[in-house]
């Protein structure tokens, strides 16, 4: 059975985290890794150079893209486009979409092709290999040390220590075998038919393998109060360049009396700022639950668990 395994993202800046990212799919055993850079160019055609003297066995593709006005809304034809395009048609092809603050992880030292090759070993026979479709659970996760914001070429946040925060959402990224009958959502999160946009739905069956395995995305949505900021003005350009109010932004303008540094403090505190969600309610006010705010708010009340070094060592 021929099988071959692509990670593929579509990046825009994340300096301080990209280049970690893409050694972590790498080491997780996917055999190529397609790139899709976003505008800002230079950071990742370095980043690309480096992996492809690190693993010269492995297919690094490197796509630019210049396209912005609207762009949010072809977003997705490109992505599909690009598997069309690099994918062989001559084998079978096992597909992740990430985005380049996220880590897909299995039980301790297991890759993907292991998990390929448990399925199989429990769902035998070609005709069941169409059923290799997991959205597996999204788990955001804090770095204990404060490690300096700037361009990374080293894979510093795999050394790093973490707190788990718990499940984000329970099926939010899509692993799976490539079918032409079905194309990735534009953020990865599900398979959804060509003919009628319907979402296909993973089995029961197929997903407990998934449980077994703690197979899931370790998500970095902060870093550093630095990169918190860039986010929020980043959100602020997108929202001018698309026309559309942006709320995490917004909630500073209409909030004063809450430093950005100290809400960033918040989110990633050793233990919860506050005991529960209504506690925050009542000294924020109601606009924290707007739904792009909890993203963030909800660090404030979540318990911590450790999980050490939970991804990859950069040494490997």
């Amino acid at each position: 059975m021929n099988i071959e395994f692509t990670a593929i993202t579509m990046v825009r800046g994340e300096e301080d985290v990209a280049f970690a990212s893409f050694l972590h799919q790498l080491r997780t055993g996917f055999d190529r890794l397609i790139v899709i850079s976003h505008v800002e160019h230079d950071f990742l055609r370095q980043c690309v150079a480096l992996l492809r003297d690190r693993f010269p066995e492995k297919e690094i593709v490197f796509m630019e893209i210049e396209d912005e006005q609207g762009f949010s809304k072809r977003k997705a034809d490109y992505i599909n486009g690009a598997l069309e395009v690099y994918l062989k048609k001559d084998c079978h092809n096992v597909v992740f979409g990430f985005d380049a603050d996220e880590f897909l992880t299995f039980r301790k030292g297991m890759t993907v092709k292991d998990f390929f090759a448990a399925f199989v070993k429990r769902f035998p026979g070609e005709e069941n290999l169409k059923r290799f479709y997991f959205r597996l659970p999204w788990i955001n996760v804090i770095c204990k040390e404060r490690i300096a914001y700037q361009k990374d070429l080293e894979g510093r946040l795999l050394e790093a220590e973490y707190w788990s925060m718990g499940e984000q959402a329970s099926d939010t990224k899509a692993l799976f075998l490539h079918r032409r009958t079905h194309r990735l959502h534009m953020g990865y999160h599900w398979l959804m038919s060509r003919d009628n946009n319907e979402v296909l739905e993973p089995e029961e069956e197929v997903t407990n393998l998934a449980r077994e395995w703690e197979a899931c995305i370790y998500h970095l949505p902060l870093r550093s109060a630095e990169q918190f900021f860039d986010r929020i003005g980043n959100y602020v350009v997108s929202a001018a360049k698309q026309e559309k109010h942006n709320r995490l932004s917004q909630f500073f303008v209409d909030n004063p009396h809450i430093n950005r540094q100290h809400f960033f403090e918040m989110c990633i505190a050793p233990e919860p700022s506050y005991p529960n969600y209504e506690a925050l309610r009542k000294e924020m006010g109601p606009g924290i639950e707007e739904m792009v705010l909890r993203a963030f708010t909800k660090l404030m009340v979540k318990p911590r668990t450790d999980i050490g070094r939970a991804l990859a060592p950069a040494s490997h």
